[in-house]
């Protein structure tokens, strides 16, 4: 048995660890190729990232981005946003050091190690002079919080909590990245760019060629069942944890069927009919599920009548729509 909340805060460190590794692979991709571009067409591709990391809510709040240097302090140290770098750093190390006694000593001190090379960042609205070395460490400290868990971490329910969030992150991640894809005023469908944004692009040159077209990348990164970043791979590994949930806690039924539900569809072809009349109407539908989807799973694990406050991490950055996530 797990106290519920530490269950709570497993499921959350593995949401903000993805939730910190794909801002920083996003945050590298733009300090890349808006440097060239016109004001206007910069201003287009930074407000696309952060509708694929779904902070519309905080940029409006925040301002709107009129400079690199502005986008770059937004994603990567602004403590008020939610979802920067720093912010889901911290929250991994919180999560983490409350449940210290039930996670290998690896996998805390790399998160804290994480955490403790961020204090140069503070409030700075300036980008950091070695950006791309700084995201490049971020990304490689994610990688080896997951080596340990996944290497030297008991397959106990904490295991399985931290997984099943890491999974709803990053499937809701992929979908709002192909519904922004499909929503680009501009009117490009740049395959290239989403391989990039899911670190896929070898993966899918080894198995298609070197000419992605834009449709089968978006296949691809739907229904690729070899695909660690698929929406179909990502929901098969959280169906498969909360199964092993389940069985101690019948309020897990609901979202485990959610699960199998929605990873059917993707698997028997419901989504691809929908995509080829209305993908941005399918796609958007579909990030409303897994949203739901993740409310469900932290309502079965901390029952809303148990909650004694609301808190900023029991909800995603960006549109709610009433659904926690």
């Amino acid at each position: 048995m797990i106290l519920a909340r530490h269950a709570e805060a497993l499921l959350w460190a593995g949401r903000y660890l993805e939730r910190a590794e794909n801002t920083s692979r996003c945050l590298n991709y733009a300090a890349n190729s808006i440097t060239h571009l016109r004001a206007e067409e910069a201003r287009v591709e930074s407000e696309l990232l952060v509708r694929t990391l779904g902070l519309t809510e905080e940029l409006q709040a925040a301002g709107p981005l009129e400079s690199r240097p502005q986008l770059i302090a937004f994603l990567l140290s602004d403590s008020d946003n939610p979802g920067s770098v720093v912010s889901s750093v911290s929250a991994v190390r919180e999560n983490l050091r409350s449940v210290r006694d039930r996670i290998p000593i690896e996998l805390w001190e790399e998160a804290n190690g994480l955490y403790l090379r961020f204090p140069f960042l503070g409030h700075a609205n300036d980008a950091p002079k070695e950006l791309h070395e700084v995201l490049l460490m971020v990304r490689r400290a994610c990688l080896a919080v997951s080596g340990v868990l996944n290497e030297g971490m008991r397959r106990d329910e904490g295991h399985a909590l931290m997984v099943v969030g890491r999974m709803l992150e990053r499937s809701i991640f992929t979908v709002n990245l192909l519904e922004a894809s499909y929503s680009d005023p501009r009117g490009a469908l740049d395959a290239s760019r989403m391989l990039r944004l899911t670190s896929s692009t070898q993966a899918y040159h080894r198995q298609h060629g070197n000419a992605p077209d834009f449709e089968g990348v978006v296949r691809y990164l739907l229904h690729a069942a070899d695909l660690p970043r698929s929406v179909r791979s990502c929901l098969s590994h959280a169906e498969e944890s909360l199964n092993s949930l389940a069985s101690g806690a019948s309020a897990l039924d609901r979202p485990r069927q959610r699960t199998a539900l929605v990873r059917s569809r993707l698997e028997f072809g419901d989504i691809s009919d929908g995509l080829s009349s209305a993908p941005v109407q399918t796609l958007s539908e579909l990030a409303l599920e897994l949203a739901v989807l993740a409310g469900e799973v932290q309502a079965g694990i901390v029952p809303p009548l148990a909650l004694a406050e609301i808190h900023s991490q029991y909800l995603r950055p960006g549109p709610a729509d009433g659904a926690a996530s």
